[in-house]
């Protein structure tokens, strides 16, 4: 997807890094991953081990 800048509304490019990818404007410098799905980074290998048992907690509150 292309779009362009919230800022100041320059067609933004993609810059290619992996999980770390995001557009970027070339006349402010304004980031962004809307397009990528998320606003967030991509969680840490423990985040993510955490995350089931969290939504387990979730889960037993709810019953």
């Amino acid at each position: 997807m292309r779009c362009s800048c919230k800022i100041c509304g320059t067609y933004m490019v993609q810059r290619e890094h992996g999980l770390a990818s995001s557009c970027v404007c070339p006349d402010c410098g304004f980031a962004c991953r809307d397009c990528m799905g998320s606003d967030q980074p991509p969680m840490s290998a423990e985040e993510l081990r955490r995350r089931p048992e969290a939504l387990l907690n979730r889960q037993g509150e709810e019953d």
